[in-house]
């Protein structure tokens, strides 16, 4: 290769043009080799979306062609040369990116030395650029006892040969990570590449896959499924009594009125009754009716054989003298009782506030509050029977914190795939399994879990999942979980990639906390203005690329990125590409 002799990132032979103006974020230049005319189609050089090299003796200023065009008064000339050796020459212009040193070959964010009217323009060196924009990344990235750093390999950098581009993972999952881009863009092809790359280089991810597309698709990774398994997949649920209260509620919707205040009382005597069976300090006397706990602290407690209080008769004081001994338990913002208790212990609850005879003791049944009750009731039943809710409820499958748990502990098991595939849509039952689940892995953050092995999450379909309440105007709850992950997760060693084809239902205060964007094919222009907003490194040049990237290819743009990036990703392997494409009428159609 022929090398100019001030610096190897630049190559006569590739000389574009010549710099004509200068712009606070742009050049034009004199195109003479781009005209696409009498046969020189396949040799023209100079063409939207290429990187040049900017020569400006101390240093080398990186830019992309944004615009080729033929000045107005060359116009009618062109026509008429077409068939010729045409005289006319194109001009361009150039979006300046960052600044390469030539003393070190690094790239810098920015632009520090001005281009100049005169200067040249180089077409850019594949190789010479890939290594200035490793080295700046690998930089700062602290390595011990000399070890080659470890690097999230990603693709090439679109139109340049040999231009290979890999992050460390500190900058690439460290400020968390989106992955945006429509039906058909590629969004889930990049996703599936980051989880072989972490599982390749000895991390953890735990993958949430809505739509069971990724099912089979991940080469050693553990798969949980709620509902109904399949082969090689392990039937989980989520232990009703990890859930929040908040969210049981949602789940439920009693009213405001009656049956909310009602199901709350119920809860708390289910919650003394817990605390009374598992303390070892009280003495237990089993009769017929049920238990009788007594205690010199606060008195007599009736428990029947079901596990519920019966209030009717007992004094006042001495439950509530218990109720204050439990008042931890009690506080508990997780459904530490028996849900399968709570409709027996709600028709408990519909009493008298006190006995006219004996004002210290609980009143008898009052038909018209349990008449209020009754539709909470049947309801409840039914729903804690129901097949689409067992993963909640019911006893079918292995807890899936518990497996989470050996997950975690497990060195050889990198990925963990987790399916919702077969979760039902009613009663917004996906979106609070979810949710729950976050909160669960956002717990065991706070608790320092993740300091010594970081954990990366995967969410795809996040902006169904993030940004909005379910429930009613009385029970609702936020489905806020993955939020609060973006938010504080890091500082814990808990990171979160969101991937989505409608970015703008993600909530703004989510996006502002995501580092590293991999922006695939986005065609509505909320989307587009919405990237724009989140991320200042994405101008109107840059996003003018966006509706036209190719299927796999994505603009990756970052903190840690000297300027937007157009990478094609590498396509994960065969078995690893997830079960995305729509339906083939082809063979579906056929006549036989």
């Amino acid at each position: 290769m022929a090398t100019d002799d001030r610096s190897a990132l630049i190559d006569g032979e590739k000389r574009l043009g010549t710099v004509t103006k200068v712009s606070a974020s742009g050049i034009e230049l004199n195109l003479p080799q781009a005209l696409a005319a009498a046969g020189r189609r396949g040799i023209a050089r100079g063409t939207v979306g290429d990187f040049v090299f900017i020569d400006c003796d101390q240093a080398v200023i990186l830019g992309r062609v944004v615009e080729v065009h033929i000045p107005d008064r060359n116009r009618p000339a062109l026509e008429r040369q077409i068939e010729r050796e045409p005289s006319v020459e194109p001009v361009g212009r150039v979006q300046l990116l960052a600044t390469i040193r030539k003393t070190t070959q690094t790239v810098v964010r920015g632009v520090l030395v001005s281009p100049r009217v005169g200067d040249g323009v180089f077409e850019a060196n594949g190789p010479a650029l890939s290594s200035s924009i490793q080295a700046a990344l690998f930089g700062g990235v602290d390595v011990q006892d000399g070890a080659q750093p470890i690097a999230v390999s990603l693709g090439r950098i679109s139109g340049i040969d040999d231009a290979e581009i890999a992050l460390p993972p500190e900058k690439l999952f460290g400020r968390h990570c989106g992955i945006f881009g429509a039906t058909g863009g590629g969004k889930s092809w990049t996703l599936a590449k980051l989880v072989s790359e972490v599982a390749r280089l000895g991390g953890k991810a735990i993958v949430f896959d809505p739509t069971g597309e990724f099912s089979g698709k991940l080469p050693g990774a553990v798969e949980y499924v709620f509902t109904r398994a399949e082969d090689g997949q392990t039937l989980v649920r989520f232990p009703s009594d990890r859930m929040t209260e908040l969210s049981l509620f949602a789940l439920l919707r009693p009213t405001g009125q009656s049956q909310g205040p009602t199901m709350r009382e119920a809860i708390r005597s289910l919650r003394v009754a817990r605390a009374l069976a598992t303390d070892q300090q009280i003495q237990a006397q089993d009769i017929a009716q049920g238990r009788q706990y007594f205690d010199q602290s606060f008195g007599t407690v009736w428990v029947e054989q079901a596990g519920t209080i019966r209030k009717t008769g007992q004094k006042i004081a001495e439950f509530n003298r218990a109720a204050d001994r439990y008042a931890t338990a009690i506080a508990s913002e997780s459904c530490n009782f028996d849900i399968h208790r709570l409709t027996d212990q709600i028709a408990n609850e519909c009493i008298w506030p006190d006995d006219r005879n004996d004002r210290s003791k609980f009143g008898g049944p009052n038909d018209s509050t349990l008449g209020y009750c009754n539709t909470l009731i049947v309801r409840m039943r039914g729903m804690l029977a129901s097949a689409e809710l067992r993963c909640l409820f019911g006893n079918e499958g292995e807890d899936i914190c518990t497996l989470l748990d050996g997950f975690l502990n497990n060195p050889q098991q990198r990925v963990c795939l987790i399916s919702f595939k077969n979760v039902s849509f009613n009663h917004n039952a996906r979106e609070l399994l979810l949710n729950t689940i976050g909160e669960y892995l956002l717990g065991l953050a706070r608790a320092d879990r993740f300091r010594a092995q970081p954990v990366i999450c995967f969410l795809d379909e996040a902006h169904q999942f993030m940004g909005r309440s379910v429930g009613d105007e009385f029970n609702s709850v936020s489905l806020d979980a993955f939020g609060l992950i973006a938010k504080e997760g890091r500082k814990y060693g808990l990171t979160t990639v969101l991937a989505t084809q409608r970015p703008r239902d993600v909530p703004q205060d989510v996006l502002s906390q995501l580092g590293t964007l991999f922006v695939h094919r986005l065609t509505n222009e909320r989307d587009r203005e919405t990237i724009e907003r989140a991320c200042g490194d994405l101008d109107r040049s840059a996003a003018a690329f966006i509706p036209s990237l190719s299927q796999g290819e994505a603009i990756v743009l970052g903190p840690d990125l000297p300027a937007p990036l157009p990478i094609q990703i590498t396509a994960p392997d065969k078995t690893s590409q997830p079960t995305s494409r729509g339906p083939d009428y082809q063979r579906a159609w056929r006549q036989l």
